[in-house]
Order: structure tokens, then sequence, then C-alpha cells
């Protein structure tokens, strides 16, 4: 494993402006760990935020589970109050094209996270504190987990909440705490629907098929 630090070179640079940012380098592949070095203090909450979005792209069967397994580091070492990021070495060195890269970040979704930004602020404490982060922690772990799971249009909604929850811990901001609370709600019942139906299908078919034997 490996700890990274998080120095803030980059603290008087918005959130946008360092996502941006990253979209341009002499490497044609932005790894993990630029991005980490990238957001400087503010890489937990980013890299939940970063690497949520970057779930959203189209990915070869399994590929989702590249992004969920990092988030799930990340928001244990949350939880836990880890002052630094760790990660596998491996990880670290998980890379995508800046040119896809630019696409997944750049127009409609870098102008969602500038109006964002000028709406968030730090507000309502009691959400961002320590015992709110271990919370959020272990609740942004479940969702990488839902994120990982085979159900149709299961990862989106997951991947957005977990989008939602970088924010706020990057932003110090309740509010968006209290909206990815609510998405959580979302995210659960829509897996527990989807899980109900398939069984109750699969169970319908084997019965059907036991009666023709």
């Amino acid at each position: 494993m490996t700890s990274v630090s998080i120095l803030p070179p980059d603290a008087k640079r918005t959130l946008s402006e360092v996502i941006e940012s990253l979209g341009y380098g002499d490497n044609p592949k932005l790894d993990l760990a630029e991005v980490v070095e990238g957001f400087g203090e503010r890489a937990f909450g980013a890299l939940m935020l970063m690497l949520a979005l970057m779930s959203l792209l189209p990915w070869p069967p399994g590929g989702k589970a590249v992004f969920s397994v990092p988030i799930m580091l990340l928001s244990l070492e949350l939880a836990v109050q880890r002052q630094t990021v760790w990660l596998p070495r491996w990880l670290l060195r998980v890379s995508v094209s800046r040119e896809a890269y630019r696409k997944a970040s750049g127009g409609r979704v870098l102008r969602s996270i500038r109006a964002i930004e000028r709406l968030s602020r730090p507000r309502l404490p009691i959400l961002t504190g320590e015992v709110a982060d271990v919370i959020t922690g272990i609740v942004c772990f479940v969702l990488a987990i839902m994120l990982a799971l085979p159900v149709p249009l299961g990862d989106m909604l997951p991947a957005l909440t977990i989008a939602i929850f970088g924010l706020a811990i990057t932003q110090r901001d309740g509010l968006a705490v209290l909206i990815g609370g609510i998405g959580t709600v979302i995210c659960g019942v829509y897996v527990v629907l989807v899980w109900t139906t398939v069984i109750a299908i699969v169970s319908g078919v084997l019965n059907w098929f036991n009666h023709l034997i």
C-alpha cells in the first residue's frame, strides 16, 4: 500500500479548475496518482467525486469494479479519519486517456460543477464534522458496493450519489450531505425493487419449467 501526501498546492483554485486542468498534460494518460496530487488537501472528497463521474463512462463488463474498489478504500479511510490518502500502488497506476477524461468531465459536467460551486458553501457543520464523516464514509462504502453490482442502470444512481457526497466533503456543505442521503435511500429502494423483480421472474420461470416436467 502507498500513502500519498495530500499537500495543498492547488488550494486557491476551485474544484472545477482543478478538474479541468487534469485533462491537459504531457502524458496522454492520466493516472490516479496524478489526480491525488492535483487535488492536494481536498483529495478525499474530490477523488470520490472524480471516480464516481469517471465510472459513468461506458466500460466493458467488470470495468465498474475498477472504480468501486478505490471508492471503497477511500470511504473506509474517511470513516476511520485518516489524514492522508492510502491506496495500493497498482490503483495509483490505473489510468485513462486524457481525451476520454476530457470528454467525460468537460462540457455539461464542468458547467454543472461550476453552477453547484456557486451555490455550495460551508454550512450545517453538524453534518460535516468528524462523526458525520464516519457515517458518510460508511454510506459511501455501501454505495460503492452497489456500483459494482450487475443491476440494469443500477450503477448510475449510486455513482451520482457518491459524486454528491464527494462534493459535500470537499465543500464542507451539510446541505449536499442531506441530498446525498436522499439519493442513498433512492438507490437502496431501486436495487431492492430490481432484485425482487429478478427473483420473481426467475422463480416464475422455474415453476413453469417444473410444471412442464
